[in-house]
């Protein structure tokens, strides 16, 4: 695993906006509305992602699905599968 980009993509998801996730979904083209980005980012800003830590993503994903819904869960899951790639 590349050291250097998974700090890259740690720093981005941990420092991640309402905006800049409503942004991230409109450039893959997936269906996110403000208030749905706002909650994943609270979701997300309550704990430190590691996006290496399988375990913890999954954690958060079940919070997504539990605290809003499994389409969020899913949305955020595909995104994340964006950068899969440069963790390998």
């Amino acid at each position: 695993m590349n050291a250097i980009m998974q700090q890259l993509i740690n720093q981005k998801v941990n420092s991640l906006t309402p905006q800049d996730l409503l942004d991230l979904a409109s450039q893959h083209q997936i269906q996110l509305n403000q208030q749905q980005a706002e909650k994943v980012v609270s979701i997300i800003k309550s704990e430190k992602i590691d996006v290496a830590n399988q375990d913890q993503i999954h954690h958060v994903l079940n919070r997504l699905q539990n605290e809003i819904d499994e389409h969020v869960s899913n949305v955020i899951n595909q995104l994340l599968q964006q950068f899969s790639h440069y963790l390998s």
